[in-house]
């Protein structure tokens, strides 16, 4: 009866409740249930962006290691060409 309810609805629902009454602590178990259901979805929201960024960290130290390794062929390439040019 309850879960299908906004949140809003709840609210109105809870605010017309004897407190202390059967319907009362239904609305606010309902009321813990969706608000742990939120907290796991963002605990898993957060658990995601997490791996993302150590995907991301992954990937520019690879891409740093690619750059280095070019820069150094570049400049061996860049030594023999003077080598090449001075004893020629």
């Amino acid at each position: 009866m309850l879960a299908p309810m906004s949140l809003d609805a709840l609210a109105d629902f809870m605010s017309n409740m004897e407190p202390g009454s059967l319907s009362a602590h239904m609305a606010e178990t309902e009321l813990l249930r969706r608000q742990t259901e939120m907290q796991r979805d963002a605990a898993n929201a957060t658990t995601e962006a997490a791996e993302a960024a150590k995907e991301t960290a992954r990937f520019t130290r690879d891409n740093a290691r690619y750059m280095l390794w070019s820069v150094i062929v570049l400049a061996a390439s860049s030594v023999a060409s003077l080598l090449v040019s001075i004893f020629k």
